[in-house]
């Protein structure tokens, strides 16, 4: 099917000009067709979609945001407006459903270096890439390539593979070589996903998490089952959920001169360094016994100043880590936003607060702050911050793709690791009845049930306002105790990536 090139809203076409030459109304002709909205209820868009379509839009916004717009168009100027950012919040909600082919050549390995069982598991996961992929080229960290117990060469003889076929990476690679990996695969914890965020300051692969870690609410892969996840992900098109990063800046106060043409005092501000976080950052009082006291702007508006213990800035990643021990909210990871969490507060109704991602914050050490403050990135080494130094904080243009087990990730994350709204099931009494009312009991329970049973639904149909049809779901039916089921089971093994037709992948067909 050849596809279709999303419509501008501010192309005209030949039917919207009369013969006079005078323009008709949006909505009685096509002055302003707006194509994206009926295209993207299509079932079929997802196959449609391009990079020319994503260009448009990009012009679209562009045009929206010049005053080059004719007067006679000009109070239509909010109408394009609103209707432009509908069109882009459904083609993001589109692209966040995409499936994509990975087409894998080269992948990279990332476990801890320090922990001999993770290190055997790690050589085992080598050898079945080498023997199954024959044109994969598998990268482990350089600590292992003089590594006895991982032993290289071992693996070269028994496989009979070349030797190019594995290969190292320390972090210097990593930072050289942008856009360089096709996949990445973590053995271990969130920690060590935290650790693959920070190697990839920039663009970072698709990430394929296997737990072998305590808690895990981002690995949601069950390293027993790679054999048979790892062909599927390989083979057929796959589902990343795109989260959210933090793009911080911390710039240093420098000492304040006099401009010598305007006589005002200026103070400059040096950018040192820059951080892309997955989870959080973190500003707190340190070793200090003075609490701390930041300055803590929005697009350099002040919203408060926060005299606390300090503040937790997360990510809705970030959010079932620190920021919920201090108290804040869960945010689902498909949510693009940004939770200021206090820690412990002087003040009471100092409460949790969620701003939306598309703003600036600017968190300032005061002047009139007693002690210096201290920061870190995703739990690594803190950084002190002075009198007058800050950190800007706004959402990283980097997102960390992680490869979706089930479309409940996130629910079954919490409820695996937090028992999210878990509950014991109510105890039945019976046992204290005679057998006869036992048996009664029982007789009227069962009918009781098949009756219901007869009365749900095994599909649910929406119509709209004059009864067309407009959607169709399947209803499937929920136990009592399913909550406390997925408490209690291991990390999902299901993934929403399967496609029926099987390709060819690095060389090899299944």
């Amino acid at each position: 099917m050849e596809k279709e090139r999303l419509s501008d809203p501010f192309e005209r076409s030949d039917s919207a000009v009369s013969s006079s030459g005078s323009e008709s109304a949006p909505g009685a002709g096509s002055v302003y067709p707006n194509a994206i909205n009926h295209d993207l209820h299509n079932n079929h868009y997802n196959d449609r979609i391009s990079i020319a379509d994503l260009k448009s839009v990009e012009n679209m916004v562009r045009k929206l945001s010049t005053d080059s717009l004719p007067r006679s168009r000009a109070s239509k100027t909010h109408f394009h407006y609103a209707t432009t950012a509908y069109d882009v919040r459904m083609i993001s909600k589109d692209i966040v459903k995409r499936k994509v082919d990975l087409d894998v050549e080269k992948i990279m390995i990332i476990c801890k270096i320090d922990d001999a069982s993770v290190l055997f598991l790690m050589r085992e996961l080598v050898e079945w890439l080498l023997t199954h992929y024959p044109f994969l080229v598998v990268y482990v960290q350089d600590d292992f390539q003089s590594s006895k117990l991982f032993d290289a060469e071992e693996i070269f003889k028994e496989l009979k593979c070349r030797k190019n076929r594995l290969k190292y990476w320390n972090p210097d690679f990593v930072r050289d070589n942008d856009v360089f990996f096709d996949l990445v695969v973590t053995m271990g914890g969130d920690g060590t996903v935290l650790f693959a965020s920070h190697l990839f300051q920039k663009h970072v692969p698709p990430t394929l998490p296997f737990s072998l870690g305590s808690l895990g609410f981002l690995t949601n892969f069950n390293f027993e089952h790679f054999k048979e996840q790892l062909p599927t992900i390989l083979n057929s098109k796959i589902k990343t959920n795109l989260r959210m990063r933090l793009q911080c800046k911390i710039y240093r106060r420098q000492t304040v001169e006099t401009d010598s043409k305007t006589g005002r005092k200026v103070c400059f501000m040096k950018l040192e360094s820059e951080h892309h976080v997955l989870n959080e950052l973190t500003i707190d009082r340190g070793p200090s016994p003075f609490i701390s006291m930041l300055e803590l702007y929005s697009d350099e508006d002040l919203m408060t100043v926060a005299q606390a213990d300090g503040i937790i800035v997360a990510t809705p990643t970030g959010s079932t880590a620190y920021s919920l021990s201090a108290g804040g909210s869960l945010i689902n990871p498909g949510v693009d936003a940004i939770a200021v969490t206090p820690i412990c507060p002087h003040t009471l109704n100092f409460r949790p607060i969620i701003l939306p991602d598309s703003i600036e914050l600017k968190i300032k050490v005061s002047p009139n702050s007693r002690g210096t403050a201290w920061i870190a990135f995703d739990g690594r080494p803190k950084i002190e911050l002075h009198r007058g130094d800050f950190v800007t904080v706004s959402s990283s243009p980097y997102p960390f793709p992680t490869v979706e087990a089930s479309p409940r990730d996130f629910v079954d994350s919490i409820s695996r690791t937090l028992g999210w709204n878990a509950r014991e099931k109510q105890k039945s009494l019976s046992h204290v009845l005679s057998l006869k009312n036992q048996e009664k009991l029982e007789n009227e329970s069962t009918k009781n049930k098949r009756e219901l049973e007869s009365e749900e639904p095994e599909e649910e149909v929406l119509l709209d306002e004059l009864g067309q049809v407009t959607a169709r779901h399947t209803v499937k039916p929920i136990e009592l105790d399913e909550p406390n089921k997925r408490q209690r089971g291991p990390p999902s093994t299901s993934f929403s990536g399967v496609s029926p037709g099987r390709r060819k992948s690095a060389g090899f067909t299944l």
